[in-house]
């Protein structure tokens, strides 16, 4: 086990990530723009989106997988094939002017897929490349690297998408996937509790229901994916509609860009503040915290949805994601022994992600229909119901002791 914080392997998963993170901003500006262009519609963008998360329903048997594994494994494996798909629908782009809808969509269907494996590995990775005591300092520089890198890269696309083209965005895109799994070759890992020590049961599922059964143990663990999954149920149509709103309002990729970035900035405005303070501030405290100034952001949006309300905002909104993300996720990694890690973080990973795709294909009708500024409200309501549930879970199992050292992410 690593002794230090910043080892040679820490390190360049640090740099592998950020560059990770830059091309993943760039092409996910770059798609949204491109549907729009193609069709005017933000309902079929949310379709495409909800395309590029539904095959996270299956991520429960990839966690089992993960736990299986060398995590090195399905790391190098998911950014070869997500670098593939991303260079050949901006090639197509590129050379053909436009890319079949059906194309576009299948091609969210396989990255998605791809995306499966390196979630929960990324997850489970993080506790064997530093020492315990650095766990919660780690995931708030691998959170806060990783939105500085999303902000430059979320300028960079709205400029690319501005002044060239999206496809040559979603280029951008496969390229940093392929440099990223030549990084994680260089990273070392070493070997984690052995499935005997672990009492694996036999069978795929009944690994996913042993993983379940780690979750049961915590009335924290159990309650986090319903949490996860009221906060992205709510933040689905905003991530479709505010494109299209900064549209109606005269602005354009960059515009909404600029949104991107401000909110960036938020996040690593708090994550600072959790790698600063890391084993100060109660995580419970965090959490609950990150979550009213979130519910208070998206109801400021919804009373006032101008630029110039909406661009202040994103920083507040944020900062609140900050506060909840890096805690949570250490939370996660202390709470759930390292033979589970997969398991326990793609059954949370599925279950906080599918209220994205399904909540974009409810509302995919509507959001031509319904005001844009209503979705905020939506929104809202969501993360105020998530900081009751949360609140009352914290208090019902008594997590006393718990620190931002010990931490916690949705």
């Amino acid at each position: 086990m690593p002794t230090t914080l910043w080892n040679r392997s820490f390190t360049v998963w640090l740099i592998a990530t950020a560059q990770s993170q830059f091309g993943s901003a760039v092409a996910a500006l770059a798609l949204s723009f491109l549907v729009l262009h193609q069709t005017g519609s933000a309902g079929q963008m949310a379709l495409t989106l909800a395309c590029t998360l539904l095959p996270n329903l299956l991520m429960p048997l990839a966690g089992a997988l993960v736990d299986r594994w060398n995590l090195k494994s399905p790391l190098v494996a998911a950014d070869l094939i997500r670098g593939g798909l991303q260079l050949g629908v901006g090639a197509a782009a590129l050379l053909w002017g436009e890319v079949p809808l059906l194309v576009i969509n299948l091609v969210a269907v396989l990255t998605g897929l791809a995306g499966l494996f390196a979630s929960p590995a990324s997850s489970a990775a993080v506790p064997l490349l530093v020492p315990a005591p650095a766990l919660a300092r780690a995931n708030a520089l691998i959170g806060s690297v990783s939105r500085g890198a999303w902000l430059l890269g979320t300028l960079t696309g709205g400029w690319i998408v501005t002044h060239w083209s999206a496809p040559l965005a979603i280029i951008v895109d496969g390229l940093s996937f392929l440099v990223m799994a030549a990084l994680m070759t260089l990273v070392s890992l070493p070997p984690r509790a052995s499935a005997g020590t672990a009492g694996r049961p036999a069978g795929l599922f009944g690994e996913v229901r042993a993983g379940l059964g780690v979750m049961a143990r915590s009335r924290v663990l159990m309650l986090a994916p319903v949490i996860a999954l009221l906060l992205n149920a709510g933040l689905a149509p905003v991530t479709a509609a505010l494109p299209k709103l900064f549209a109606s309002n005269g602005g354009n990729a960059a515009g909404y860009g600029t949104f991107l970035v401000l909110e960036s900035a938020g996040v690593m405005i708090s994550g600072a503040l959790v790698a600063l303070l890391a084993g100060r501030l109660a995580s419970r405290h965090l959490i609950a915290a990150g979550l009213g100034v979130t519910a208070a952001a998206y109801g400021v949006m919804w009373g006032c949805p101008q630029p110039a309300v909406l661009l202040p905002a994103a920083v507040v909104l944020g900062f609140g994601f900050g506060l909840i993300n890096t805690p949570f996720q250490t939370l996660m990694q202390a709470l759930v022994p390292q033979a589970f890690l997969g398991r326990v973080f793609s059954v949370l990973g599925m279950v906080s992600t599918v209220g994205m795709p399904v909540s974009l294909l409810l509302v995919a009708p509507l959001l031509d229909r319904v005001p844009l500024p209503f979705w905020f409200a939506v929104a809202a309501a969501a993360q105020g119901l998530g900081l009751l549930a949360w609140l009352w879970a914290i208090q019902t199992e008594g997590l006393v002791n718990t620190s931002a050292g010990q931490g916690a992410s949705t």
